[in-house]
C-alpha cells in the first residue's frame, strides 16, 4: 500500500497548538534551505567556495553534485525540481556523517559529524545572517537527515538503547543553537528501512531484525525530540517527513510512485556500478539492467529515482503543513 507521505508535526506529535505563533509559510514561501547530514544528503558543498546564486541555487559544486546517488539526490530534487519558487540551498551534509563522532565512530576521523556540520559550519558561517546569505525565519527551512550511520555503526550494541538517549540528548542541543541563530522552521527526515539495504541482508536475518528494530527505536526518539524541543519553543514549526514510509512501499512494490516505477530490482546491486557511472541511465553488459533501473547503487546508497520519490513526497508533505 502506497504511504501518504505524511509524518509527525507538532498536531501530529500529540503536542498542544503552539501559543507562540510560527512563521512557517508553508513550501511556497521557502527561499533558503540549509541541509546537514550524511551521503544520502551531500553534495560536497565548500561554505568557504561560491555561496548559492541565481546561476547556480547549490553555489557549488555544479549540480547535481557529489552525491551518492549516481544522479542528483533528494536536495537536488527539491531544489531544482519540487520547488514553487527559487531557493538557494546551502548544504553543509558529509557522507558517513554520525550525530557525534564521540558517540558513535564514523567510517573515517575526518569525517564531519551533525556536531561538527552544525558548530564548525552552519553557525560560523551563516548564523550571523551574513550580507551575502540575508536569510530569515520565516524564509528559512532547516532539514536535517541523519541517522543511518549512528543506527548502522552500533545497532548490535548491548547498550545501543542508552547510548541512543545520549545521541538524542546531543542532537537537542545542536537544535537549541541553530534555533538561537533564528531557526524557526525544521524539517526531519526518519531513519529509512536500510536493513533491507543490500548490506545487511548479506548479513542474514538476524541483522535483518535486528537492526530493523534499532530503527524504530531510532525514529520513536526523534518523534520524542520534536515533542520536547517543541514545547521548549512554542515559536517552532517541527515536521517529521516519513521517509522509512517511502522506501519500505518503493521496496514492495516500486510502481508505488511514478518516480520509481521503473525499477526492476529493489534487493540487490550490480558491481559494476558500485562506484558511479559515466552517465545516470548507463547500461553495463555485466549488469542485468541499467544502472537506474536498480534501486541500490551499491550495498547502502539508493540511485536517484529513489531520491526523486522521496523529495516529491517531502513537498506534498510539505504542503499539508
Amino acid at each position: 500500500m502506497k504511504s501518504a507521505g505524511i509524518a509527525l508535526s507538532l498536531a501530529t506529535a500529540g503536542l498542544a497548538a503552539p501559543t507562540a505563533a510560527s512563521s512557517w509559510s508553508g513550501w511556497k514561501g521557502v527561499k533558503n534551505l540549509f541541509v546537514l547530514g550524511d551521503s544520502y544528503s551531500q553534495i560536497g558543498f565548500d561554505v568557504t567556495g561560491t555561496q548559492p546564486n541565481t546561476a547556480n541555487p547549490f553555489g557549488n559544486p555544479t549540480f547535481p553534485g557529489w552525491t551518492s546517488s549516481n544522479g542528483p539526490n533528494w536536495v537536488g530534487f527539491l531544489t531544482s525540481t519540487y520547488n514553487t519558487s527559487f531557493i538557494k540551498t546551502y548544504n553543509v551534509a558529509y557522507g558517513g556523517a554520525t550525530v557525534d563522532s564521540a558517540l558513535v565512530a564514523p567510517y573515517a576521523s575526518t569525517v564531519l559529524s551533525l556536531k561538527n556540520q552544525t558548530q564548525d559550519q552552519f553557525v560560523p558561517t551563516y548564523g550571523s545572517h551574513p550580507t551575502a546569505t540575508p536569510w530569515t525565519s520565516a524564509d528559512s527551512l532547516f532539514a536535517f537527515f541523519i541517522g543511518i550511520n549512528d543506527v548502522g555503526n552500533s545497532w548490535w550494541f548491548d547498550n545501543a538503547t542508552v547510548l541512543y538517549d545520549q545521541i538524542f540528548s546531543v542532537y537537542d542541543g545542536l537544535l537549541e543553537q541553530t534555533y538561537q541563530t533564528g531557526a524557526r522552521n525544521f524539517l526531519f527526515l526518519s531513519v529509512p528501512p536500510v536493513n533491507l539495504a543490500p548490506l545487511t541482508l548479506g548479513n542474514g536475518d538476524y541483522a535483518v531484525e535486528n537492526e530493523g528494530k534499532m530503527i524504530g527505536v531510532w525514529n520513536d526518539k526523534l518523534t520524542n525530540l520534536t515533542k520536547t524541543f517543541g514545547t521548549k519553543h512554542t515559536d517552532t514549526k517541527l515536521m517529521i517527513h516519513d521517509t522509512f514510509g517511502v522506501f519500505n512501499d518503493v521496496i514492495n512494490d516500486p510502481s508505488a510512485y511514478e518516480q520509481t516505477k521503473g525499477l526492476k530490482n529493489t534487493t540487490g546491486y550490480c558491481e559494476a556500478y558500485k562506484d558511479g557511472t559515466t552517465t545516470w541511465y548507463t547500461k553495463d553488459p555485466s549488469c542485468t539492467y541499467a544502472v537506474n533501473e536498480y534501486l541500490w547503487l551499491n550495498e547502502l546508497h539508493p540511485t536517484f529515482p529513489m531520491h526523486n520519490a522521496t523529495a516529491a513526497s517531502i513537498v506534498k508533505f510539505l504542503d499539508t503543513q
